[in-house]
């Protein structure tokens, strides 16, 4: 059985993740979204503008926003690793409501670009997207990863030191790009941070990550082999339902203050 769909809402961004956060609708309040739809027998990776949407192995099925675009030209890519020549992977990119129940690929309406891979190989399309919101990475300069991994040891090692002032520092375009998204503001987010260094979560930090450029080249993506930021915050207090395990650090962009996180 496929994974059941999520419903396309607008995406918050908090501090441990991209979270869909469903909220009334009275009027349309448009967002881009991808639905996608993988095989049991291959690993379906889909990208917007080389920003990894998901990379996940296995038959599913789901609808994750789009969060990353530029007015104008956006790239879409889809990716399918797999020795069955019958496997199959399909992603198509589409306009909705805030709130609405997306459908699987080939189903949903307004949709801007569509592909449908069979057997390993790639597929790419390019689709329209209007005026953005004015976030930090839309004037990011086109850079190198170069002083990336050590600014990532910076930041794992304030954490560890529960040194606040300096981790926060990290999050400076993310102060001014999360409101713009709808998602939390400033003092919202400095209280997180608040929270992850209070002694609650054992802080670890990954060994293995690789760093992928998106955005042509403006920033970075930075993921260990699960696919999450390279700085985990782990509950220490055991529930029932496991611990709580909060990723970091994911996306990048170099700013006049060095390289900062712009979501987490």
């Amino acid at each position: 059985m496929f994974k059941s769909i999520k419903p396309v809402c607008l995406a918050l961004v908090t501090m441990g993740s991209i979270g869909i956060t469903a909220m009334p609708v009275h009027a349309c309040n448009e967002i881009t979204a991808v639905a996608l739809q993988g095989s049991d027998t291959a690993t379906l990776t889909v990208r917007v503008n080389d920003v990894v949407l998901i990379n996940h192995k296995g038959l599913h099925s789901n609808t994750v926003p789009a969060n990353f675009l530029f007015e104008g030209d956006n790239d879409f890519q889809i990716e399918l690793i797999t020795d069955d020549p019958e496997a199959t992977g399909r992603a198509e990119v589409f306009v909705a409501c805030q709130g609405d129940f997306p459908e699987e690929p080939g189903e949903n309406q307004n949709v801007l670009a569509e592909l449908h891979q069979k057997g390993a190989g790639e597929q790419s399309a390019t689709f329209q997207a209007g005026a953005q919101p004015a976030f930090s990475y839309l004037t990011g300069d086109v850079t190198t990863d170069d002083g990336l991994l050590e600014a990532i040891e910076v930041m794992y090692q304030a954490a560890a030191d529960g040194d606040t002032e300096t981790y926060i520092a990290f999050f400076e375009p993310m102060m001014t790009d999360l409101p713009l998204a709808g998602g939390p503001p400033p003092e919202m987010i400095k209280g997180m941070v608040a929270e992850l260094l209070s002694g609650k979560y054992t802080i670890k930090s990954s060994k293995n990550i690789q760093i992928h450029k998106i955005l042509g080249g403006r920033a970075y993506q930075v993921v260990n082999s699960k696919d999450q930021g390279p700085i985990q915050f782990e509950e220490k207090t055991d529930v029932a339902t496991g611990r709580t395990t909060i990723s970091q650090g994911a996306f990048w962009l170099k700013t006049v203050n060095g390289w900062k996180v712009f979501r987490p």
